[in-house]
């Protein structure tokens, strides 16, 4: 597990590279729409981005791996998973609420159930796991991208293959897309 100050720099090195990732595969995907067209000008281009594609997604993946052991025990075991946990700082911090808003003579505020909370919370945890295997599903396709574009050559051997390209790129961006998304919503939640 990492010290408390090493978990949030690896954190926001993993943010750092996920959103590299995501805007480096959302790039790939529109320039390889011209594949389909038949357009393959760009070709050194394309293979050299599916590279920075793959080393992004790779690195955000590997630093995302160094940091679950202590997202495992600080925020999911300790936190998401923990009824009690979430039960009590909820009521702390609605006790907190309620004195300011009194203090300050504005109107309370109306406190969610906790059982909704507590609801939402598990959802989190279980959709983080998805969010892993996604990933990893991802990288997958980011190394099979970089091999099929290293051997096939539009121009020597046809646009047959342009759909799966494509394809390719599209599944490696939706997955840095819906990692980036999962990983914020639980990180608003909790973070290390």
């Amino acid at each position: 597990m990492l010290t408390d100050s090493a978990a949030r720099w690896m954190l926001v090195l993993h943010a750092g590279l996920g959103v590299a990732a995501v805007g480096a595969a959302t790039h790939l995907v529109i320039w390889l729409r011209r594949y389909l067209r038949g357009q393959s000008g760009k070709r050194r281009a394309v293979k050299r981005f599916a590279w920075y594609v793959l080393a992004l997604h790779a690195a955000a993946f590997i630093a995302g791996n160094v940091l679950y052991p202590t997202y495992k025990v600080e925020v999911r075991t300790a936190y998401l998973e923990n009824a009690s946990a979430i039960v009590a700082e909820r009521t702390a911090h609605d006790r907190e609420v309620a004195k300011i808003a009194a203090r300050e003579r504005s109107p309370g505020y109306e406190a969610e159930q906790l059982s909704t909370i507590v609801k939402q919370a598990e959802k989190a945890a279980r959709w983080f796991d998805v969010k892993e295997h996604w990933v990893a599903l991802g990288l997958f396709a980011a190394i099979a991208l970089v091999l099929v574009l290293g051997f096939w050559d539009p121009a020597r051997d046809g646009p047959g293959l342009a759909p799966v390209v494509l394809g390719l790129a599209v599944l490696i961006a939706a997955t840095d897309w819906f990692a980036a998304i999962v990983g914020v919503l639980t990180s608003a939640w909790r973070a290390v």
